[in-house]
């Protein structure tokens, strides 16, 4: 006589391991590691390039200069570059953090504060590492001081607005939601353009900045932000 032998169950293995339900769970961590390794990979080439700017930052700003460039189009590129600074972040995050303890969710107010300031203090730390001067003088269009490699405009933009998609995508309920996450998305490219149009960063400043505060965000940012601070679904409702 033969013992039967008991039939495995399949199909729940097959389920929970498929690739779908592996890019649910770990997607974005996949995201921030692969944004980390790009950004590093930049600050790793430029160091070797001794601090100068590389083959594609000369192309790109070669054809801002010689097709995009013009004295119509730059000041209002200067009064982009100008709202989208440091201090209206700044402005932003205590507006935020108004509303959110009139409405009894100051811990939403909170997070923002805390994910910029963060940001903030890997930016510099950052830049004191690389310590790229910024492109020559003849380049920029206005006046700016500091480092260049990583872009702070770009790095505090990409944590800023990133940051509002996730709080935009986690509690709103309303039909303009999408429309609300398409108008924050479009704000960092925008922000990464007019730094480059000035001449005041090279193209690799701020697309390492941009993947910088990607995977900050996705890492670091949201996963510690939303244990610590931020309330639960059924709590907003």
């Amino acid at each position: 006589m033969h013992d039967s032998q008991p039939t495995q169950p399949t199909q729940s293995i097959t389920s929970t391991h498929s690739p779908q339900s592996f890019l649910r769970q770990y997607g974005w961590q996949i995201v921030g590691v692969l944004s980390i390794c790009g950004a590093t990979a930049f600050a790793v080439t430029v160091l070797l390039a001794h601090n100068g700017p590389l083959p594609m930052d000369t192309a790109i700003y070669s054809f801002l200069s010689a097709h995009i460039i013009s004295r119509t189009l730059t000041p209002v590129i200067v009064m982009f570059t100008q709202m989208s600074g440091v201090a209206t972040l700044i402005a932003l995050c205590a507006l935020i953090l108004v509303i959110s303890c009139a409405v009894h969710h100051w811990r939403i107010g909170a997070a923002v504060v805390v994910n910029l300031a963060a940001e903030a203090l890997i930016n510099e730390i950052i830049k004191r590492i690389v310590g790229r001067p910024r492109p020559p003088i003849e380049h920029r269009l206005i006046a700016e001081q500091g480092f260049s490699f990583p872009s702070g405009h770009a790095m505090a933009s990409t944590a800023f607005y990133g940051f509002l998609i996730y709080l935009v995508y986690r509690y709103w309920r309303r039909a303009v939601k999408w429309i609300a996450i398409v108008l924050l998305a479009l704000i960092p490219p925008t922000v990464m353009f007019t730094r480059v149009y000035l001449g005041v960063h090279y193209a690799s400043d701020v697309l390492a900045g941009c993947l910088y505060s990607i995977a900050y965000l996705t890492l670091l940012s949201i996963p510690l932000i939303k244990l610590t601070l931020l309330p639960t679904k059924d709590a907003e409702r």
